[in-house]
């Protein structure tokens, strides 16, 4: 597809981290999850980024925001475990961009 690599957005990660942190913990509740979805920032930064592109090939918003949901592991180890490099998210989200245009015939 060709996307560019964004920035890395470190002020959404550390942003990611200080919500993690103030989450707590309970043995029931998936906050990490919760964490890197508050407020939709990472979201939003990737479509300001990419909507042009995107919008091209018939992928909307709320498609982006069920791709993205395929990610939510990547994005934890992204912001919170720091096992995944910036550019390795960024690929992985493009890789489940390009499936997705190709099984809608991209629109």
């Amino acid at each position: 597809m060709g996307l560019k690599v964004p920035r890395e957005p470190v002020e959404i990660k550390e942003l990611i981290q200080v919500v993690r942190a103030r989450l707590g913990g309970h043995a029931y509740i998936d906050y990490d999850s919760l964490a890197v979805w508050a407020f939709n920032r990472l979201p939003k930064y990737l479509w300001n980024e990419w909507k042009n592109e995107l919008k091209l090939r018939g992928i909307t918003w709320q498609n982006f925001l069920r791709i993205l949901g395929m990610h939510t592991l990547d994005m934890i180890e992204w912001a919170l475990r720091g096992s995944m490099s910036w550019p390795e998210l960024v690929k992985r989200i493009e890789k489940s961009i390009d499936r997705y245009s190709a099984l809608s015939g991209g629109k």
